[in-house]
């Protein structure tokens, strides 16, 4: 039975994965990241990628007990790393990756926030025989990536209780004063606001936290990042959790889970109805197609 290796995947949303699908998965740990200690930092930096180097050295960096996992993949097998950005170290392991194995990147955020010459960068990692995917389809497009989209899964259960109308939680980014007014707005119309801006690491939520908190309100509140067309996994949190949802992404319309009665468009729709938009009941979508969303059909872009 064939193999998908996949380096740094989201767990608790691959938590998803029925039975014989997560049979054919191995997950392994974010190991090409940047190395803790110094001396391995600098190390890695200097030599990574500039010149041909054995195992016995890479191993230094990278563990040998995840890495020789990807390079002992067999025919028929294929490997998926996120995120990978470090054209250097793509460089470094690329010779022992068997052939015959197909190697993808996912993007799951705007390249632009994870390269500093994103045209160049990328089509370095493409000339090394990564095949790479994004989940913007105007960004595939624009430097020649597939797209696979965005994706999620069921919950495994829901409370009862509803503890707020809005929800927003992420990093400030370039979108604090978006977010300041935006919430200005809403409890202006009454509306009883759980915004989740942290500055300091203690103050993040946890996945599953974030998503309690996310089942606990009437609506969530998508803040694109500039540039970004692609969906963020807010809207796919939504369509999942039966939220509203208040985004300022006018690409959402393109999609086949978009109904006016749920999704609330800022710049389009007029501000002055937001709080009948979020008092009223939701559209129905049809099961088809919010399954098309989960993460066992996005997956399949990647089993071999």
């Amino acid at each position: 039975m064939s193999t998908l290796y996949v380096i740094s995947p989201p767990l608790e949303i691959f938590e998803g994965l029925k039975p014989e699908v997560r049979q054919r998965i191995v997950p392994l740990p974010d190991f090409l990241r940047y190395p803790s200690g110094r001396f391995k930092g600098i190390t890695r930096s200097l030599l990574a990628g500039r010149i041909p180097l054995p195992k016995r050295i890479l191993y230094y960096w990278f563990p040998k007990k995840y890495f020789d996992r990807i390079i002992h993949a067999e025919a028929g097998d294929a490997i998926l790393i996120y995120e990978a950005c470090n054209v250097r170290v793509l460089r470094a392991i690329r010779p022992y990756l068997p052939e015959g194995v197909p190697c993808y990147i996912y993007y799951c955020n705007p390249v632009g926030t994870t390269f500093r010459r994103p045209a160049e960068e990328l089509q370095a990692i493409r000339a090394l025989g990564y095949r790479l995917t994004s989940f913007d389809p105007c960004e595939a497009e624009r430097y020649g990536m597939a797209c696979t989209g965005q994706y999620f899964r069921y919950p495994e259960h829901q409370p009862d209780n509803i503890d707020s109308d809005c929800f927003f939680c992420g990093l400030p980014k370039d979108r604090a004063g978006t977010l300041q007014r935006l919430r200005t707005r809403l409890e202006a119309e009454g509306l009883t606001c759980d915004f989740v801006i942290p500055r300091t690491p203690a103050e993040k939520l946890t996945y599953p936290q974030y998503l309690d908190r996310l089942a606990r309100t009437r609506c969530v509140i998508d803040i694109s990042q500039k540039g970004q067309t692609g969906l963020t996994r807010r809207p796919l949190e939504a369509l999942f959790y039966g939220k509203k949802l208040l985004t300022d992404n006018p690409e959402i319309a393109r999609y086949d889970f978009y109904r006016p009665q749920n999704v609330f468009i800022l710049g389009k729709d007029p501000e002055e109805q937001l709080r009948a938009f979020i008092e009223s009941p939701l559209a129905e979508v049809p099961e088809t197609v919010r399954a098309a969303y989960d993460v066992n059909e996005w997956i399949r872009h990647y089993l071999p």
